[in-house]
């Protein structure tokens, strides 16, 4: 029996069809199957679509899991879904699982756009999918990777109306919303306090970590800035001046990416449905560095499918300061009961010497998921601490081992200096200036946070939104003889103006 026969009686406007594979028409991502079978219709009915019955499922995969990973990746790589908690040591391979991961879920015919992977930087987001289009040999660009702050930005573009916001807002950097915080501290205060009071650096400061923990204002500044307890009532009224300017000027700092992507999900069910439906599976990366604004996100996030898998190590969250909160690594099995939990500890990076220090070092933390690193490398020297008396004495430590290595035919590339502050570079760097040995200093401003670059910037966004105060005055500083009241009445004035 031929394989026509079940179509001879089909109605007329189906007049196209194919059955070879030789000459079936190729569809971007349909796969290789032994058969493709697609239905045409011509002017069926108006807005009709061409059918594409299901292929063959004896589809063949391009990458070969079991070999390009050990056991623990391919464990992870390989699992159906559902909640999923993945901790994964330091130099355990972590990024290369959840590249995999995904690879693995397009060729198992997961649609791209129902991926979305959150990262730490958005270099890292554009690096894996890299990476994964390299594997499959095709574009993975419909999957949406990105920071919490780069999503909640596109989701906002979309849905921000719901919650009164243009889609065309503007978005503040540290540096306008600190501006912005002292134009609002000079609206309740206009006349010079007779006591000191915080500053826009310490408001901004404290209103980002309430934000971002979920934590009180008087626990805040009892914590972190105890000298200015008797001043709760000030703070409060400059910061709710601060959310009337951003209002009025349709602006959104980098924390209200994350708030209003949290309100949309909690205030607009049909919003939360949308993205729930779109989103099958989400991935976060560095999930002991998420926030509890962070977490409650992806939470809210979840389909009915609950296909999410968080990768981290409790014992790398160092952004405590910043607001993260790694009980959230800590406390994924009970919010998930049902998760399935992975272990990455076969060490790729690190010699012995350093892991043994590690180990004995993350073995005294109190609260912890228990691990072990096992190194592959073999070989190395133990770690060595140096007291240093002084930073001129400790810069010429490091220049002086510098010059040893080289001796020893260690190439300079292969040399590398960690400081904790950008600031500390000086002394080393006036150091290996003072002994001829070249260097490069890979630290710094971004090139959107220099200052010429912001200049254009505000002209831009000035253009793009006429509403947007700070790049006003940002545009004003730049014209002589202009200060900062004169340029306020100015504001004042093209701001109330009907035309």
């Amino acid at each position: 029996m031929g394989h026509t026969a079940w179509w001879q009686g089909l109605p007329a406007p189906f007049s196209s069809l194919w059955l070879n594979p030789s000459v079936a028409p190729v569809i971007p991502g349909a796969g290789a199957c032994k058969w493709q079978i697609f239905l045409y219709a011509e002017a069926v009915s108006e807005g009709s679509k061409p059918v594409r019955l299901s292929p063959d499922k004896a589809v063949t995969k391009r990458v070969d899991y079991a070999s390009a990973l050990n056991p623990e990746q391919l464990a992870v790589v390989m699992h159906p879904g559902g909640p999923m908690l993945v901790l994964a040591g330091a130099g355990s391979g972590k990024t290369r699982t959840v590249v995999y991961r995904v690879a693995r879920l397009l060729e198992d015919g997961v649609e791209p756009s129902s991926i979305l992977m959150l990262t730490f930087t958005n270099r890292a987001a554009r690096e894996m999918l890299t990476r994964v289009e390299t594997l499959l040999g095709r574009d993975a660009s419909r999957v949406m990777g990105g920071t919490f702050h780069s999503v909640g930005n596109r989701i906002l573009r979309r849905y921000g109306e719901r919650l009164g916001y243009p889609s065309n807002y503007g978005i503040l950097d540290r540096e306008d919303a600190q501006e912005l915080m002292g134009q609002a501290a000079s609206d309740v205060l206009p006349q010079v306090p007779d006591k000191r009071l915080p500053g826009a650096a310490v408001l901004l400061e404290v209103y980002s970590f309430v934000i971002n923990t979920g934590r009180s204002l008087e626990e805040v500044v009892s914590w972190k800035y105890p000298q200015f307890l008797t001043d709760q009532e000030f703070m409060q009224a400059v910061f709710r001046r601060y959310l009337e300017r951003k209002r009025q000027a349709h602006l959104m700092d980098y924390d209200d990416l994350l708030l209003n992507w949290l309100l949309l999900l909690r205030q607009h069910p049909e919003v939360r449905q949308a993205l729930a439906t779109r989103f099958r599976h989400i991935l976060v990366d560095e999930y002991q560095d998420t926030n509890k604004l962070q977490a409650e996100i992806v939470d809210l996030m979840l389909g009915a499918e609950r296909n999410l898998m968080v990768v981290g190590d409790d014992a790398q969250s160092i952004y405590a300061f910043r607001g993260a909160e790694y009980a959230n690594i800590l406390t994924f099995p009970q919010r998930y009961p049902d998760c399935t939990v992975f272990h990455l500890n076969t060490n790729y990076r690190s010699l012995p010497p350093i892991l043994e220090l590690a180990n004995a070092s993350i073995a005294h933390n109190q609260k912890q998921f228990p691990k072990h690193l096992q190194p592959v490398r073999q070989g190395g020297e133990k770690p060595a601490v140096v007291a240093a008396p002084s930073p001129e004495l400790q810069a010429a430590f490091v220049a002086q081992r510098i010059l040893q290595l080289l001796d020893e035919g260690v190439p300079l590339g292969e040399i590398g200096v960690l400081y904790r502050n950008h600031s500390h570079s000086l002394e080393l760097e006036v150091e290996l200036t003072r002994r001829s040995i070249p260097y490069e200093v890979r630290s710094g401003l971004r090139f959107f946070e220099q200052r010429h670059v912001k200049d254009v910037l505000a002209h831009l966004r000035f253009v793009a939104n006429p509403r947007d105060e700070v790049a006003f005055f940002r545009m004003a500083k730049l014209r002589p003889r202009l200060g900062q009241r004169l340029v306020a009445r100015v504001w004042e004035a093209f701001h109330t103006s009907p035309e």
